[in-house]
C-alpha cells in the first residue's frame, strides 16, 4: 500500500459515515492524486468516472471496498 493510499482511506471513511458527500471526497482525490499511479487511485477514478451508472449507494460501496482491498495488499517491494 503506498502512502497515499492510508489518506484515501481515511477520507473514504468520512464518506462511507456520510461526514462528506462522494463529491467532496472526488474534489479532495483529483488534485491530491494527478501524480499517482497506485492502483487504488486507477480503480478509484475508473469508478468515479462511471458513477453516473451507479447510485449513491453503489458508489460508496464500490469506493470503499476498493480502500479496503488496497490496504490489505502487502507493499510493493520495488
Amino acid at each position: 500500500m503506498e502512502a497515499i493510499d492510508g489518506e484515501i482511506l481515511d477520507q473514504l471513511k468520512q464518506v462511507e459515515n456520510g461526514q462528506m458527500t462522494v463529491v467532496e471526497f472526488e474534489d479532495w482525490l483529483v488534485p491530491k492524486t494527478w501524480d499517482t499511479r497506485s492502483e487504488l487511485v486507477a480503480e478509484l477514478d475508473h469508478t468515479l468516472a462511471e458513477k453516473s451508472l451507479l447510485t449513491e449507494e453503489q458508489l460508496v460501496s464500490e469506493l470503499v471496498s476498493f480502500a479496503r482491498e488496497a490496504a490489505l495488499k502487502p507493499a510493493h517491494s520495488g
